[in-house]
């Protein structure tokens, strides 16, 4: 009899640890301690890992990130963070502005984002207009494949010497986001310097954006 009770203890004991393993490993990276997450900005910042979907990347240097609004996913750079005080969502969540960048600032290219979402298909032509306007210039864009059910659209110019600005466009049936990405080079780099570091960066960047992919709600 004896020999029985132990072994309904050792099964309580170690069913018990399976269940709260598994809790573990279901909590969202919001819902758990800074302690016990990967050293990072997005998953150190309070606020950006609001935004994160897992603490384990999904490639490297990179995590699963979906929107306030349940609007659109992305995969997010784990070394930026997301600003709370420009962070707006509006009525019936048919909007959404995030802006996110680089936590270090004395890193030789400085990165950042600034993107706004819209619910609803697109008049894709005057959206174009609207965003070549308010970059005060007419943009050449240029279509990128996705892996998505999103389309990509890019404009690339530099304003000057120390930065470079990436013109996004990403529609879809279900909405729009228009996203500014400013890169801008460390006053240390000289011109070719700055150049060079920008076309590296760029790419990485564009990687980065194939990602995004708005979503359908109503599913």
């Amino acid at each position: 009899m004896k020999k029985y009770m132990w072994l309904l203890i050792v099964l309580l004991i170690t069913g018990g640890c399976g269940i709260n393993g598994d809790q573990e490993e279901n909590l969202l990276p919001s819902e758990m301690s800074a302690e016990d997450l990967p050293d990072v900005p997005a998953l150190q910042d309070a606020f950006t890992r609001e935004f994160i979907q897992s603490s384990d990347p999904v490639r490297e240097g990179f995590y699963p990130f979906l929107s306030k609004s349940n609007s659109f996913t992305m995969d997010f750079p784990e070394d930026m963070v997301i600003s709370s005080k420009a962070h707006n969502i509006g009525p019936d969540d048919r909007s959404e502005t995030i802006t996110f960048a680089d936590v270090d600032e004395t890193k030789e290219i400085f990165v950042n984002y600034n993107l706004h979402y819209y619910k609803g298909e697109p008049n894709v032509e005057s959206s174009m207009n609207r965003i070549s306007k308010s970059h005060d210039r007419e943009l050449e864009f240029r279509d990128i494949k996705t892996d998505n059910n999103s389309n990509l659209s890019i404009s690339e110019y530099k304003p000057d010497e120390q930065f470079y600005t990436v013109a996004v466009f990403i529609w879809n049936t279900d909405g729009q986001i228009d996203l500014n990405v400013s890169l801008r080079c460390n006053d240390k780099l000289n011109t070719k310097k700055c150049l060079e570091k920008i076309n590296s960066e760029k790419e990485l960047i564009i990687e980065q954006i194939k990602s995004i992919n708005i979503l359908n709600k109503n599913k």
